[in-house]
């Protein structure tokens, strides 16, 4: 006869001996959604005193599947980063599944850990199109300093797709060619479907200085130290720098056929660009005549 061994499981999770605790959390997480009785007593232990046995607990509530999403909105806020980042990844795990944590990755966009915050523009990611409501909060990651939140953010940006070409065509006009870069590689994922931006993209890769970079304003000071190093300022690009251009370049060759208009500046910046901007107009110039 079948023996339930959730019921055992759960009040192992009060052993005295942490091994054994940590036994029956990694049995639960392995039975998933098998144990989703065991969900309350799990969220219980992310008030434990050891860092282990809250990691663990919501590596467990994370393999339960929907059911867990409560909890895990849960964990977005505490005090423990290594919860947080537990958290998000499961999260990331079940795509468009998780919306209703979708107001509270926005806010994880913002965790002073970096592994939760790029782990919540990767959970966006994965809702696609259901995470419209994201679009702001991800085009602020686009400009800020922290390089890998911002490519991230440009890849989720492409994942939710049509509704979010008209703010990147924005960001190819800022000021750091940095983000004009990373708008215009959003775009290009995002491939025909953001043929509007077809001129603006144009008019990144004919651009050949940089323009002027204001200089940031300075931090406002904060009672709580943790909160100024959130205080992000775009990290200028020298000028010399073509990666811009390159990406521009790169998407035009992404919309394929409807770039016909961008060929004479491609040819035109053929004559005068030197690897790898020479490579990018090349592979555009090709995959516009010869679409597939």
């Amino acid at each position: 006869m079948f023996r339930d061994p959730v019921p055992e499981l759960i009040h192992s999770l009060q052993h005295p001996n942490m091994q054994v605790r940590l036994e029956a959390i990694r049995a639960l997480a392995r039975l998933g959604p098998l144990a989703r009785d065991a969900m309350p007593a799990l969220t219980q232990l992310y008030q434990d005193e050891r860092p282990t046995i809250r990691e663990q607990a919501t590596i467990a509530i994370g393999q339960m599947g929907p059911a867990a999403i409560s909890s895990l909105i849960d964990a977005l806020t505490h005090a423990d980063k290594h919860v947080r980042r537990q958290a998000v990844w499961a999260l990331s795990r079940m795509g468009a599944a998780a919306r209703n944590a979708l107001p509270d990755l926005i806010q994880a966009l913002d965790d002073p850990d970096p592994r939760t915050s790029t782990g919540a523009a990767q959970a966006i990611a994965e809702m696609k199109a259901t995470a419209e409501m994201a679009i702001p909060a991800l085009i602020r990651c686009l400009e800020g300093a922290n390089r890998v939140l911002c490519r991230l953010a440009a890849k989720a940006l492409s994942e939710i797709g049509l509704a979010a070409v008209p703010e990147l065509i924005r960001a190819l006009s800022h000021y750091d060619p940095f983000v004009r870069g990373e708008a215009a590689l959003a775009l290009g994922w995002i491939g025909p479907a953001a043929s509007s931006s077809i001129p603006s993209l144009m008019q990144v890769l004919a651009t050949e200085a940089v323009a002027p970079v204001p200089s940031p304003p300075p931090p406002v000071a904060r009672a709580d130290s943790r909160q100024v190093t959130m205080v992000t300022t775009v990290v200028p690009q020298t000028d010399d720098s073509e990666s811009h251009r390159v990406l521009a370049a790169q998407a035009l060759g992404r919309m394929g056929s409807a770039a016909r208009p961008a060929l004479p500046l491609l040819r035109r910046t053929l004559k005068d660009a030197s690897d790898p901007l020479t490579q990018a107009v090349r592979q555009a110039i090709q995959r516009i005549e010869n679409p597939s």
